[in-house]
């Protein structure tokens, strides 16, 4: 059956080469969801694309959301739900898109300008290697890619010595990569106020103990300096 507006034009042939919708001028939403299902990429094509062709083509491709002229809410959030990394053709987009982009990646982060330290924060629970596409975190977030793993410091730079201190005692293992860099005093000066303040942990502990390169005697020092807690933990630790 030949299309109206153009006689030289089949629903086979538009099946067979979605990009064919160009040269259609009555693009009926018919005709759009055939072009849609053959190429999704058609839809740079079609100046009124209807909301199913839309959503039929995010989610064959994600990607074809940059080629949407005006797409639907629908159809971004569909798009987003396919990949995160959707949320780069996305203009304005609302914090609930971004939540969405980043609940489908991780690393979607990186196209969101400026992101709020609570999409920072989920990104990273998510992984804690998405600080490293987050241009300007907040020291909370830091504080949280540290606590999941002591390597998220090599995606830092920068940081001042209050900041270095935080993540000491968020992650004692920090000390792995800034050695060389960082005075003995000042670790020591962390441990004193982790060992006295009440905030240690099992696992903290067992990274103190364990930390080769920290080089001195660790069970003097907790017996020193540790309140009732450390000093059952280092127990723990050791025996």
């Amino acid at each position: 059956m030949s299309l109206d507006m153009n006689k030289e034009i089949t629903r086979e042939d538009l099946s067979k080469n979605g990009l064919l919708i160009k040269d259609i001028k009555e693009k009926t939403e018919e005709l759009q969801i055939i072009a849609v299902k053959n190429n999704p990429l058609s839809v740079e094509y079609i100046e009124n694309l209807s909301e199913e062709a839309g959503i039929l083509a995010v989610t064959a491709l994600w990607n074809s959301l940059k080629y949407i002229k005006n797409p639907t809410e629908k159809i971004i959030k569909r798009a987003l739900e396919v990949k995160g990394w959707a949320i780069q053709y996305v203009e304005n987009p609302t914090y609930e898109m971004k939540i969405l982009a980043i609940e489908s990646d991780f690393d979607s982060i990186r196209y969101i300008e400026n992101p709020e330290e609570e999409l920072q924060k989920k990104a990273i629970e998510k992984y804690w290697g998405a600080i490293k596409y987050i241009k300007n975190p907040t020291l909370e977030s830091k504080l949280l890619a540290i606590t999941k793993s002591e390597e998220a410091i090599n995606f830092m730079s920068n940081y001042s010595y209050d900041e270095i201190k935080d993540f000491l005692s968020a992650n004692i293992n920090v000390f792995k990569y800034v050695y060389d860099s960082v005075d003995i005093d000042i670790v020591l000066e962390v441990l004193k106020e982790k060992f006295e303040d009440g905030t240690m942990t099992y696992e903290y502990m067992k990274s103190y103990i364990d930390l080769e390169m920290l080089e001195m005697d660790k069970l003097e020092f907790v017996k020193t300096y540790g309140d009732r807690k450390s000093k059952k933990f280092i127990v723990d630790c050791v025996l």
